[in-house]
């Protein structure tokens, strides 16, 4: 529950009691903290003191070495893994020479894909088919320019900030520990690199660009949440939705977890949807074949991601059955409720009853589930938010030593599942997914059921205090 324990009751119990010119001074705290605290808290950061610096301090050394042990482990696992490095990144160079050469990378890419599953070699059970470049014709001028440059330059230069997006990634995942819970996910982190949304898979190696958006947007959010920061957010989320549309609902994490966002929200969904129409007028050839390569991704090679609707119209291709249609349709009948469940959910946070620590690996998971389409990587920065809803729902009412011991378990019981059964990864990612959502909003809804209702009284008025 939400309740703090008595000695954490105390701070607030002061400040309830002080004069409305010194709440805003004595009741500012860190969002990461557990305990209660007014709903804007995750507007104010604060530096902590002296004995919680050194205690920081000592947190942050092992946290650096972990993520030193993890960055190696990559690239020694880079070296002895047999499949090929980079497999995305790849389909990057390709189009950055087709482009660069003058010609269509779209139309090029369909070409191999079309000559690829013509020649049958696409039957063979081990075939690994090609892909063609599928982001928008508005991000072609960024290949151009990067052709200016030594291909070693270019790849070095990425890989880099590859790296930075999946720390920034990490970094706001452990944003939304407690106290408590810091101590082992500190340790548990660098993890998060070999076991995108809980589940063991190589997508790491993939150097697929979702690594590098999801760590500016992430990071940009964490910016909103303690400085009300939020236009470099919105410009990373319009940045990233360039690249890849449906990563445009992830500017729902604005108006979710901060007052007054909704039109700067809907501002920036409006010039998504827009630069995305706008391409057919400038770029009618290239659009064209763009919109032809991304429906080869499933008519070719089945990428319909793990997303309920994208689990059903892979389960109606494997049968041979129309699959858009339907699939559409699902996504409607799942979409519209979770958008109202976190609509809700979003309420009680403003209104104080749910600390953003709570809230936000909720809520992350659920905007995400908003894409028709997750991929693997789609989930890489989701792998803290759900581990955290996991070991909350285990420590229920439960010790620190069963709560490390089931919450273990069941990580090994689903990992050995899907690394021993073929195509079992996908199905069990998604069903894990949306588990998780609900786990975490049932959650949610018993801890704010289960707070007094004076002490959500206080936390309503110290929001407005703030």
């Amino acid at each position: 529950m939400l309740v703090p324990h008595a000695e954490e009751n105390a701070p607030f119990a002061s400040c309830c009691s002080m004069p409305m010119s010194a709440v805003s001074h004595r009741c500012k705290s860190p969002f990461s903290q557990s305990g209660v605290r007014p709903a804007q808290a995750a507007t104010y950061y604060v530096k902590p003191n002296p004995v919680d610096s050194h205690i920081s301090l000592r947190r942050r050394m092992v946290a650096a070495v972990f993520c030193i042990v993890a960055t190696a482990s990559l690239v020694v696992l880079a070296r002895l893994h047999f499949s090929p490095i980079g497999w995305d990144l790849d389909v990057y160079t390709n189009a950055l020479r087709s482009v660069t050469g003058g010609h269509d990378p779209y139309a090029d890419g369909i070409a191999i894909q079309r000559a690829f599953h013509d020649s049958g070699k696409s039957n063979a059970p081990d075939a690994m088919p090609p892909y063609t470049y599928v982001y928008s014709p508005l991000t072609l001028p960024l290949l151009r320019g990067a052709g200016h440059f030594p291909l070693w330059l270019s790849g070095s230069v990425y890989w880099m900030l590859y790296e930075l997006g999946f720390l920034a990634a990490v970094w706001t995942g452990l944003q939304l520990t407690t106290t408590q819970e810091r101590r082992v996910f500190l340790l548990l982190a660098p993890f998060a690199a070999f076991f995108p949304g809980l589940l063991q898979t190589n997508v790491i190696f993939s150097g697929n660009l979702a690594y590098v958006l999801y760590g500016l947007v992430l990071a940009s959010a964490v910016l909103g949440w303690r400085n009300q920061e939020w236009l470099p957010f919105y410009a990373t989320v319009l940045f990233a939705s360039c690249f890849k549309a449906p990563m445009l609902s992830l500017v729902l994490i604005a108006p979710l977890s901060a007052r007054r966002q909704w039109l700067s929200s809907g501002s920036t969904m409006a010039a998504g949807l827009l630069l995305f129409a706008v391409q057919a007028l400038l770029w009618p050839t290239e659009f064209h074949s763009y919109l032809q390569a991304v429906e080869l991704q499933f008519s070719y090679n089945h990428d319909f991601g793990i997303s309920p609707s994208g689990l059903l119209g892979s389960a109606l291709f494997y049968f041979h059955l129309p699959y858009a249609t339907a699939s559409l349709i699902l996504y409607g009948v799942y979409a519209v409720p979770l958008l109202a469940t976190l609509f809700w959910l979003s309420r009680q946070f403003l209104a104080g009853s749910l600390t953003l620590a709570h809230w936000a690996p909720v809520m992350l998971i659920g905007v995400v589930l908003l894409n028709p389409r997750i991929k693997e990587y789609d989930t890489a920065p989701l792998s803290l938010p759900i581990a955290l809803v996991v070991w909350r729902l285990f420590a229920r009412k439960n010790s620190f030593g069963r709560t490390v011991l089931e919450a273990s378990l069941f990580f090994l019981t689903i990992n050995a599942f899907v690394t021993n059964v073929d195509g079992l990864w996908k199905p069990v990612a998604g069903l894990l997914l949306l588990a998780s959502f609900i786990g975490g909003v049932w959650q949610l809804a018993v801890d704010r059921a289960g707070a007094p209702r004076t002490l959500r009284r206080h936390r309503g008025a110290a929001s407005a205090w703030a």
